[in-house]
């Protein structure tokens, strides 16, 4: 049996063209959507790093962070954390390095949010009077803010 191997006409060409978009759209949207549940995220430890007077904050994940051109931020109350890194490159994990001057300065209590991505309308949002935290972006609520208390070198005498 021998193959048809006509020239397509570009207007079938431009269906299977349409075809093939909606089948990645598709496939992108079923991998985003699937990409952190709300469970899987979640405030893990804190430590202190005397060396870099910063405070080590961690967030793991059941799943695998989203590695892409856009960063995590974590606010707490009306502060935001930008600087993170993954320990060991491990994709489970977020560590925030939090100066212990900003650290101290959170108040308990004021609610944890992690979110993908830097926007400004979310570093404007302090929690105060009547304002709704409707973050934008994909984000993840942690819960209340709980410091825990270091004795560092400069704390003791």
């Amino acid at each position: 049996m021998a193959h048809d191997f006509r020239v397509q006409t570009p207007q079938k060409m431009k269906y299977l063209y349409l075809k093939g978009i909606m089948l990645l759209t598709f496939f992108f949207i079923q991998t985003g959507a699937k990409a952190q549940s709300a469970e899987a995220v979640f405030y893990d430890d804190v430590t202190l790093d005397t060396t870099n007077q910063t405070v080590l904050l961690s967030i793991k994940t059941t799943e695998s962070f989203i590695v892409g051109a856009n960063r995590y931020v974590l606010h707490v109350g009306g502060a935001t954390f930008k600087q993170s890194l993954h320990p060991d490159g491990r994709l489970d994990e977020i560590t925030f390095l939090i100066p212990i001057a900003s650290y101290d300065s959170v108040e308990k209590g004021t609610e944890m949010v992690l979110v993908y991505g830097y926007y400004h309308s979310n570093a404007l949002q302090d929690g105060e009077d009547d304002q709704v935290n409707g973050f934008t972006g994909k984000h993840w609520r942690l819960g209340p803010f709980q410091p825990k208390t270091f004795t560092t070198p400069s704390t003791q005498k």
